[in-house]
């Protein structure tokens, strides 16, 4: 389960931060793109299918219930970490690296660059 590892590093920079007094009051979200993994760590149903659940999702579960993180669904074309992690295609290249707020260097003069 990556959101595990993910919630780790959350609590860790929470951690930092609240040691450089900028303490977070909200929960620090993260998203998924499986409905499957999200909805159980905000509404637990123990049932046959789940009761060999890994100590992860219990991991979750608690800092979900303690306000640490909110796990929140976002759909898969929607990712912005893809433009990292995978190869994209054009479109979608674009789309996202928009919804990043990047844009062409070469676009821009250097006054335009640094806002002056």
């Amino acid at each position: 389960m990556v959101a595990a590892s993910t919630a780790c590093q959350v609590i860790w920079l929470r951690q930092l931060l609240d040691e450089l007094n900028q303490k977070k009051i909200t929960p620090t979200k993260i998203f998924g793109d499986k409905k499957s993994a999200i909805s159980p760590s905000k509404d637990p149903v123990f049932h046959g299918r789940s009761k060999h659940i890994d100590i992860k999702f219990h991991y979750i579960h608690e800092l979900v219930k303690g306000n640490e993180i909110a796990m929140e669904f976002c759909k898969s074309k929607d990712q912005i970490t893809d433009i990292l992690t995978k190869p994209l295609k054009a479109e979608a290249y674009y789309k996202l690296k928009n919804m990043m707020g990047m844009c062409n260097s070469e676009s821009l003069s250097l006054r335009e660059a640094v806002g002056i």
